[in-house]
């Protein structure tokens, strides 16, 4: 019996893995190893990237994204992916949007034109504008920082309560075209059929959107949504509006008793449907053995200036040092993890060409070689449109149930 199975967590039915990319790399000594500091504001750059763990057989990557200055500046995240959209063919796309200083209604477009573009692998990573300095780029008022200090609780629960009902605006005006709205029809001049456009008429705290979208519905009726954090406002927003979380475990020895937080907390607020698909992040650099890795792990140390340590779990070392580690996730129950290369240079066909081929022979992931949508490859199942006819008897249904 795994570890998963005593606690009572069901485990996951299959094991999927993901990479996080972030500029250089995780690791900040990698910025100053890259052969020409404007290489990451080049497409080839992330072309380069994406097909690398296109070729691993991966199943998504993600890319990070801020309305404030990270390190060395960034491109737009939905921009780039999608740009990927069009140049690659099986691996889901996942960019971060923020949800504190950016409409809704243009987050559902630009996110069903991912989609649309992708044939169906488009995903959403939720993040939030913390800071006073992000609020001043929009002259947006915040709260006095004497009220609520940044990064304090009430503040992080006040963001991602408006993330949960952007998450919910977002996910209406997905659904305000129903599959078969287009009609198309050249001869009579009809485009769509207007009984198939639906008014989301949102009102809530924090927004008011009439809708519909003015995109139609994404190939995958529903883009996958995500949220990444362990603190309780990150895993609350996500039990009731994602299908994805990201968690970095500071210690491998609380990563079960977290996950376990996150089952609480679904419990709680009612979460209905398939659990919350959970990720493991792991940051790590993978050479041919344990010795090179090390050895690079201390060019890394020595370019940056100084020791860093990432938030969650580090392993550097061989394809199977590092298998090792992502076995251990997976008996704990979580549905897969998330790979952050320590050097994308060079960690991103470390994990397709050695890692990837290590963990398919222990048959703990299984690449997948043909294009399907983001949904399906995860196994979130199909998402019905909740204007249709069968999803309105369906609830109607549920409904008769109860009562």
């Amino acid at each position: 019996m795994s570890a998963a199975q005593a606690e009572g967590i069901p485990p996951a039915q299959t094991f999927h893995l993901g990479i996080g990319l972030q500029d250089t790399g995780w690791h900040p000594g990698s910025w100053f190893r890259i052969p020409g500091a404007q290489e990451i504001f080049t497409s080839q750059y992330w072309a380069d990237l994406a097909l690398a763990a296109e070729a691993g057989g991966l199943d998504f990557v993600t890319f990070e994204d801020s309305l404030g200055l990270q390190r060395h500046g960034q491109l737009d995240a939905s921009l780039v992916a999608s740009w990927l959209g069009a140049r690659t063919s099986k691996i889901g796309l996942i960019p971060t949007l923020t949800t504190t200083h950016t409409e809704p209604f243009h987050v559902s477009k630009n996110l069903a034109t991912l989609d649309h573009i992708s044939a169906g692998r488009a995903g959403w990573q939720v993040e939030v504008s913390r800071t006073e300095a992000e609020s001043r780029l929009f002259g947006r008022d915040r709260p006095p920082a004497e009220l609520l200090p940044e990064d304090s609780e009430p503040w992080l629960a006040e963001l991602y309560a408006e993330s949960e009902q952007a998450v919910e605006v977002v996910r209406r005006l997905w659904d305000s075209w129903e599959d078969d709205a287009e009609i198309r029809d050249a001869a009579t001049g009809r485009f769509v059929d207007r009984e198939k456009l639906h008014y989301i008429d949102y009102q809530g705290s924090r927004f008011s959107v009439k809708g519909p979208s003015i995109t139609p519905r994404p190939p995958q009726g529903q883009p996958v949504v995500s949220y990444q954090g362990t603190s309780e406002p990150v895993i609350k927003a996500a039990a009731t509006s994602a299908d994805l979380l990201f968690v970095e475990a500071p210690q491998r020895s609380l990563a079960g008793e977290l996950l376990k937080t996150v089952r609480e907390t679904e419990r709680i607020f009612g979460r209905s449907g398939a659990p919350l698909q959970v990720y493991a992040d792991l940051t790590v650099l993978v050479e041919d053995s344990d010795e090179n890795a090390q050895f690079r792990w201390a060019g890394l140390e020595e370019a940056n200036g100084s020791d860093w340590s990432p938030a969650g779990e580090l392993v550097a070392g061989s394809a199977a040092a590092v298998a090792d580690v992502v076995a251990i996730y997976q008996d704990l129950g979580f549905a897969g993890v998330r790979l952050k290369p320590a050097e994308h240079a060079r960690d991103l066909s470390s994990i397709a060409e050695l890692l990837v081929p290590e963990l398919a022979r222990r048959e703990i992931f299984t690449p997948v070689d043909e294009p399907q949508q983001l949904r399906r490859r995860l196994g979130l199942g199909e998402a019905p449109n909740r204007h249709s006819a069968e999803q309105k008897h369906h609830d109607a249904a549920l409904v008769g149930d109860a009562a």
